[in-house]
């Protein structure tokens, strides 16, 4: 474990492996590098003044966190993220990667966070209104009701993902990627039948 050694700082903690801590009752330290948190809880928690650099969180409770932190090469693997709210993400923050992670409900409106990777996720109902998230890559995530409207969508790949509904008028499309059997997430706003 390393510390910071500015006057009135938390510790900064480096390299460990925490497991099962709730951090409504353990207060966070000033940053974390390369840590790995395993079933952690941070559920209805306001992450501000805390930095993640290269961390991984594994079966954590993020359930109504909000993040206003800075987010560096991080992970989530198998998190319960039901309606975290990423909208005041640090502005250094950069590529997320979420795997098996609930994410229903979740904010990134107006978030700029390029080439995010999402696989096998449950996005349902996920605010992207306004955000800028090219670059992304959405692999095997059901999509239903996700809102995408005034979302930077440029090179974004869906290809083998599911249940989207997104209008070309109101998002940025520009070499976009769609799986063909999903055309029909493009059209779905039009009063149309498709057979």
């Amino acid at each position: 474990m390393k510390y910071s050694h500015f006057f009135g700082k938390r510790p900064m903690i480096e390299n460990r492996s925490l497991e099962k801590t709730d951090f409504n009752e353990t207060p966070l330290a000033d940053e974390y590098r390369k840590c790995e948190f395993v079933s952690c809880n941070f559920s209805g928690l306001h992450i501000d003044n805390t930095g993640f650099d290269k961390c991984v969180f594994k079966q954590c409770n993020f359930a109504l966190s909000r993040f206003s932190c800075n987010l560096q090469d991080i992970k989530f693997i198998d998190c319960k993220m039901t309606g975290a709210d990423f909208t005041d993400i640090g502005l250094f923050s950069n590529a997320l990667h979420f795997e098996k992670t609930l994410l229903k409900y979740a904010s990134f409106a107006c978030i700029r966070i390029r080439k995010n990777h999402f696989i096998d996720c449950d996005l349902g109902e996920t605010y992207f209104q306004g955000a800028d998230i090219a670059l992304s890559v959405f692999d095997n995530c059901d999509l239903k009701k996700a809102i995408f409207t005034g979302t930077n969508l440029e090179k974004v790949d869906f290809s083998g993902s599911f249940n989207f509904s997104i209008n070309p008028d109101t998002s940025r499309l520009k070499k976009t990627i769609f799986p063909e059997q999903e055309l029909r997430g493009l059209v779905s706003h039009l009063d149309i039948i498709i057979k």
